[in-house]
């Protein structure tokens, strides 16, 4: 008579020293991004008030302002490095939903990136050339980029949408991730649907998120040697 064996519990895949570091990653991502972006917001031109030419104008002719503006810049693109090595581990959490977790997160990052350069490039040109005139002639292309980063925005948080979706569905689901962080996931995915007017507070709620989710990661990690 042959003894009947059990088969194993289906997992997530997740082994302590392979959620510690892109945990640290994901912690760091969130924290780099929160900080970019809230000097950004709290630093940057006027471009809806009515004297919005000359105040673009005295922006970027400051030294001071281009230099934050390519030091945020730099920050942001060093965060989506980051969150994309996070990603490849909080996509093993979503077992057979991984390739959802996996599509929506790096579209996501790649968008950020494009409208992170696209919003930072005027400051960083004028910033490095010394022939580029800042002036009333070259404002409007300042504007210009600057609402085309913000489009940029709203499809990276549609994008990013996808991504938590797909966790709040597993976290109802499998429980592989906590309840708590796939219906925070699940309310900034929402708002994402707003679009335009709720990007510039959505990409802030996804810096939080991820920090949280690196948390849990890290928190999942060795407890000891």
């Amino acid at each position: 008579m042959t003894t009947p064996t059990t088969a194993p519990a289906h997992d997530s895949g997740e082994t302590p020293r392979r959620t510690l570091w892109p945990g640290i990653a994901g912690i760091a991502s969130g924290v780099l991004m929160l900080v970019a972006l809230l000097v950004t917001y709290s630093d940057s031109p006027d471009i809806e008030d009515s004297d919005w030419l000359r105040e673009t104008v005295a922006y970027y002719r400051d030294g001071d302002n281009l230099d934050l503006a390519e030091g945020m810049a730099v920050m942001l693109l060093l965060a989506m490095l980051l969150f994309l090595w996070f990603l490849g581990a909080l996509a093993r959490l979503a077992g057979n939903r991984s390739h959802l977790v996996l599509a929506g997160g790096t579209v996501y990052a790649a968008l950020l990136m494009i409208a992170t350069l696209t919003g930072s490039i005027y400051a960083i040109t004028a910033n490095n050339t010394e022939s580029f005139p800042v002036g009333p002639e070259t404002a409007a292309v300042a504007v210009l980029l600057l609402d085309m980063s913000y489009a940029g925005f709203i499809a990276a948080m549609a994008a990013a949408a996808v991504l938590l979706f797909t966790l709040w569905r597993v976290s109802v689901t499998t429980r592989a991730v906590p309840a708590w962080l796939g219906w925070c996931a699940f309310v900034i995915a929402v708002l994402s649907l707003a679009g335009p007017f709720t990007a510039w507070v959505t990409v802030l709620l996804m810096a939080v998120w991820t920090l949280l989710a690196g948390v849990l990661l890290v928190l999942r990690g060795p407890a000891g040697p």
